[in-house]
Formats: structure tokens, C-alpha cells, sequence
């Protein structure tokens, strides 16, 4: 016999969802016997019908999406000026600081205010600044 009406008739009743209704099979003639909906609450008490807890959901990790598509606004306001300025300064000077052995002292304090105020922007403007001693 098929159960799935009775399974419906105790989801109703019960205010679940139809695949939470689970029957034990030991107890499967006493459920295709049982008609009216208080034999059914009898057989739920008896524990010959079983009602499963709801699994809920799988937390997922938030993914900063980063893509054209997202970006609002300049690429100014996205990063600042001045805070582009000192990433390309820092750069700059680390790079300057690297091959300090290689070039005088004069040359080394030119190109540091060069970088300073903005005329040597790359490294490969420095590098040609220096004039490949590096």
C-alpha cells in the first residue's frame, strides 16, 4: 500500500514538510491499519512515526567580490592619492637604497629629491636616471 498520503495527512497536521515524516518499518502494518488522524497521533506518540529535525543551512564564507562589474566610484576613491603616492615612493627609495654601493653620494641625494618631487616616477626611470651602474 502506498504510504505517501498518510505521509501528507501527518505533514498537514503537523505543520512540516513531507520528507521530515519518517516511518518505522518494524511498525508498517500498524500504520497502513491506522484511518483517522487520531490513530495517526497515537502511532507518532508510540514512536511508530518519527518526525526528523530541519538540517538548516551551511554557513559559507563571504567572498569580497572585487571584479569591474562591483567597483563604484574613481579609482581614486578606491585608493587615495596620496596613499598611491607613498606606495610609489617607498618602492622607489627601497630600490634607491638597494644600489646606494653602486653610485656616489652626489648622484644618490640628486635622485632622492628627483623621486621627492615627482620627476622620477618608475623604476625604470631611475634606472635610467643612474645610468646603468646598477
Amino acid at each position: 500500500m502506498n504510504l505517501e498520503k498518510k505521509k501528507e495527512i501527518i505533514a498537514k497536521m503537523l505543520g512540516v514538510g513531507k520528507g521530515r515524516v519518517r516511518f518505522n518499518h518494524e511498525r508498517i502494518t500498524d500504520i497502513e491499519d491506522a484511518v483517522t488522524k487520531q490513530e495517526l497521533r497515537s502511532l507518532i506518540k508510540d514512536g511508530a512515526i518519527s518526525i526528523l529535525s530541519v538540517k538548516g543551512q551551511t554557513t559559507k564564507k563571504e567572498v569580497k567580490r572585487r571584479g569591474y562589474g562591483s567597483r563604484k566610484g574613481k579609482k581614486t576613491a578606491r585608493m587615495g592619492k596620496k596613499e598611491r603616492w607613498v606606495r610609489q615612493v617607498r618602492a622607489l627609495r627601497n630600490y634607491l637604497r638597494a644600489v646606494k654601493g653602486q653610485i656616489t653620494n652626489d648622484k644618490y641625494w640628486e635622485a632622492y629629491r628627483k623621486i621627492k618631487g615627482g620627476e622620477i616616477r618608475t623604476i625604470a626611470r631611475l634606472k635610467e636616471y643612474l645610468g646603468g651602474k646598477q
